[in-house]
């Protein structure tokens, strides 16, 4: 595995171990994560198995741009709107329903991986760079240690500031409900709904 500084050099490696199907290890603003092409199958079979969890079981996808989250639900409502305006790019993972199933969308606040994912135009599956049910990594020494068997990559972008995770409101049949408290409050989520 190659370990890269937070780059140009690096954001073209990313690019062409993406398109091979591989794994990456990359720095988001609140946790080191691993992901890959979400589009291929057989990426999402080795990310569950990185992560010593069920294939069924999804992904968060991060995105460059609300447009690609819309184009990629069905369930996209005006709140979804208005909370991914209100809050993205940042740490708040909207569950939105996507056919048959449910996607997380989540537009990163990290400069170079917005900047990688515009290159990419596609969501990246992705998770944070941790066994299930172990701390996430802050650093990418302690991500390439957890899961660096995982990755073809490992992008460094220096330690993550202490802070807490991204939060996760989901939409349900009967409006949103908050799975996930983290770095943004459920009274800034509810004053958006409201």
């Amino acid at each position: 595995m190659r370990v890269l500084p937070a780059n140009d050099i690096a954001r073209a490696s990313a690019l062409e171990a993406l398109r091979q199907g591989h794994l990456l290890l990359f720095p988001t603003e609140t946790v080191y994560g691993i992901g890959g092409d979400a589009r291929n199958p057989a990426v999402l079979e080795r990310l569950a198995a990185a992560k010593g969890r069920a294939p069924d079981k999804p992904f968060q996808w991060l995105v460059s741009d609300i447009e690609t989250a819309r184009r990629g639900s069905t369930g996209w409502d005006d709140r979804a709107e208005r909370l991914a305006r209100t809050f993205w790019p940042g740490p708040l993972t909207l569950v939105v329903p996507s056919g048959e199933t449910s996607i997380g969308w989540r537009m990163p606040r990290h400069a170079w991986l917005l900047e990688l994912l515009r290159a990419w135009g596609g969501p990246l599956a992705a998770s944070s760079a941790n066994p299930s049910g172990a701390p996430p990594p802050k650093n990418c020494a302690e991500a390439i240690s957890l899961l660096g068997e995982a990755a073809a990559l490992a992008v460094d972008g220096g330690a993550i500031p202490p802070g807490a995770a991204s939060s996760v409101a989901q939409r349900t049949r009967d409006g949103w409900i908050l799975l996930r408290h983290g770095a943004i409050s459920e009274a800034a989520i509810r004053a958006v709904l409201a």
